[in-house]
């Protein structure tokens, strides 16, 4: 582990993404810090660039497998202190776009946005699932979907102590505001055991420290699987709960065990997709794990264990997936995490139109999508052109 200190423009320049994870508490606000803090920017961008930056708190990141070029972190603590400072340079922004949109511009860039990033990175930093709704209409300048939300009041605050500063002052001043206060980063190495540091931070003093502390240990050993529930479905990333239903749960009564068909499609998907994705099965909509091992008995009697699961999972897609070596462009791996099994399908894109039961499914935005008619036609010409 390493301790630096760093400001907020350095801990977000360049194409970063960073990730909190499904254990942080949601954002709780800070109003009262909002006034203080803009007051405090304000008399150092007074104060001129050789004013000693003033330090925020600690933050607590583990780096993550850098994907197209963006460096990706997980944010294990400090997402409360982060939120306040980048809501109040938000409504900095938005006081900006009228009278320097060149200035707002650059704060975009600089602390927001990576410009030509795919869907997936194209925020700097994905807060909790809570959350996102509220920033991403604020990063994006739209109107907060909740005004009551701790991030709209917090945004509305200040905007407020913006207002009664000078116009003129404004453009100095987010020129030095993120240079105007440091965080001690607190990284940890791939070989660090992050429990400990995250437990520190975190003492069992009320009850969603206690829970975040459970769930983090869930996730602790397993940083990419972190990474991807704390993410969320996306255009590369999709969750099913199951896989394999027991009798009588939308069959027949008195039928086997059911496979379910959306994981097929899911897969069949991102087959078609230009860049393929991940599947987690064992995983909720809402991100929360509730495993697969309960199925290993459905899938197999006589195995009842991961193998047999597997098997039933290769087999079916084989069975069902057309042309039939498309399943050889999936990998099923086994992830535990905590007391439950989640298997991860990783999938590479395929070089011709794979079908489900003579139907396409794409993959568009965070959903699975059957593509028909003159659709289907436009599609297949583009993504799979004929080879020369």
């Amino acid at each position: 582990m390493t301790a630096k200190e760093r400001t907020l423009e350095e801990l977000l320049s360049g194409p970063v993404v960073h990730v909190t994870p499904s254990f942080q508490r949601p954002y709780a606000g800070a109003e009262g810090a909002v006034g203080a803090t803009v007051a405090a920017a304000a008399g150092l961008a007074a104060a001129g660039a050789d004013a000693a930056p003033r330090l925020l708190g600690a933050l607590v990141t583990r780096e993550l497998a850098p994907r197209d070029g963006i460096r990706k972190t997980l944010l294990i603590d400090g997402n409360q202190r982060l939120g306040t400072l980048l809501l109040i340079l938000l409504a900095l922004r938005d006081r900006l776009r009228a009278s320097a949109p060149d200035e707002a511009a650059r704060l975009d860039g600089a602390l927001f946005l990576n410009a030509g990033a795919p869907s997936a990175a194209r925020f700097k930093c994905l807060v909790s699932k809570a959350d996102r709704a509220a920033f991403e209409a604020a990063v994006e300048g739209r109107a907060f979907p909740d005004p009551a939300h701790p991030m709209a009041r917090a945004h509305a605050r200040a905007a407020a102590a913006f207002g009664a500063l000078p116009a003129g002052a404004l453009p100095a001043l987010a020129r030095r505001l993120p240079r105007a206060f440091t965080f001690v980063v607190f990284a940890l190495a791939p070989e660090d055991d992050p429990y400990p540091v995250f437990k520190l931070f975190n003492a069992r003093d009320d009850k969603a420290s206690r829970v975040g502390l459970d769930t983090y240990r869930q996730f602790a050993v397993d940083p990419e699987l972190m990474d991807l529930v704390a993410g969320g479905e996306s255009q590369e990333v999709e969750f099913k709960a199951h896989a394999v239903l027991p009798p009588g749960s939308g069959g027949k009564r008195g039928d086997g065990p059911r496979d379910v068909g959306t994981v097929v499609r899911a897969v069949a998907a991102m087959l078609n997709s230009a860049t393929g994705g991940t599947l987690l099965v064992g995983v909720e909509d809402d991100g929360a794990i509730c495993g697969i091992e309960g199925e290993y008995a459905l899938a197999d009697r006589g195995k009842s264990n991961w193998d047999g699961w597997r098997l039933r999972l290769a087999n079916v897609l084989c069975a069902r997936l057309s042309p039939r070596n498309a399943f050889l462009r999936c990998a099923i791996e086994r992830r535990p995490s905590g007391e439950h099994d989640v298997c991860l399908v990783r999938v590479a894109p395929s070089d011709e139109p794979v079908y489900v039961d003579k139907r396409l499914y794409v993959r568009v935005s965070a959903q699975t999508v059957e593509m028909v008619g003159p659709d289907l036609v436009d599609f297949v010409a583009r993504r799979f052109p004929p080879k020369p």
